[in-house]
């Protein structure tokens, strides 16, 4: 599952993931908590979008609740190359609720330090800003990368299997380091995590960006612990029904923690 590299075992073989049947990913996603989808992104959409991104006022950081995305961005929402993955994964009730443009410009993990961020879990049943979006008891972020990612170039780390360690409000994973291991990404390609799994940012050692996009989604009935912004009407509205039946109802279903659970 790994190939020979200067980081050593540290870097999963991406071609394990390309022609994976569905019954094959599932099983993959179910044991190792994350998920690689190769070319999720078209290289005439990824153009499209470069095209898109460069001419918007975009910030480093940009949430979407602040400003809709423009169509391009919007298509990927309900991409079906990544919605037949996820529903495989969490059912066919899902609910889109909170994507996240960065150029991960991240001070902390610089060229000269040449290391990547703590390892941390998505999940937050208590946050301390009042967002409530994170708080959902079975969700998942799936990372969108615009950007080829190498050992020394942003890559992904993920600790495989650790969304099956259970929920103690532990917030320190470094004790992990030693499984984590590196996702080398390429431009177009998803990568879906568990909202237990334990994962981190590589550092950029070139300095440039790294533009990505990470995209929420829970199942139906895993309701946030606290009330939610829900997307503007005249989005929802305007929307075609596939990418309506996500937008609809952020704050509906049962809001019940993750405390002990360890699969989806």
């Amino acid at each position: 599952m790994t190939q020979s590299t200067a980081a050593g075992d540290q870097v999963l073989d991406r071609s394990r993931f390309e022609g994976l049947s569905p019954r094959q990913q599932l099983d993959f996603y179910n044991e190792n908590g994350f998920l690689l989808i190769p070319e999720a992104v078209s290289a005439g959409q990824m153009r499209r979008i470069d095209e898109e991104i460069s001419c918007r006022a975009i910030p480093p950081r940009w949430d979407y609740w602040d400003e809709w995305p423009g169509p391009e961005l919007e298509s990927l929402i309900a991409n079906p190359r990544l919605l037949e993955p996820l529903r495989l994964c969490y059912g066919d009730d899902l609910r889109f609720f909170k994507s996240v443009y960065t150029e991960w410009r991240d001070r902390v993990a610089t060229a000269l330090e040449n290391r990547r961020q703590n390892l941390h879990r998505d999940y937050t049943p208590e946050p301390t800003d009042g967002d409530y979006r994170n708080s959902c008891a079975s969700w998942v972020n799936v990372g969108h990368y615009f950007v080829d990612l190498d050992i020394d170039e942003g890559p992904l780390w993920v600790v495989p299997g650790s969304h099956r360690v259970a929920w103690t409000g532990q917030r320190e994973f470094e004790a992990y380091g030693d499984q984590a291991r590196m996702v080398l990404a390429r431009a177009g390609d998803a990568v879906m995590f568990h909202c237990l799994t334990m994962h981190a940012g590589g550092a950029m050692v070139s300095g440039r960006p790294r533009p990505s996009l990470f995209q929420s989604y829970r199942v139906g009935w895993a309701a946030p612990l606290g009330a939610v912004p829900e997307w503007p009407e005249e989005i929802v509205h305007r929307s075609p029904p596939d990418l309506r039946k996500l937008l609809e109802g952020l704050n509906d279903g049962t809001r019940f923690g993750a405390h002990g659970m360890i699969r989806v």
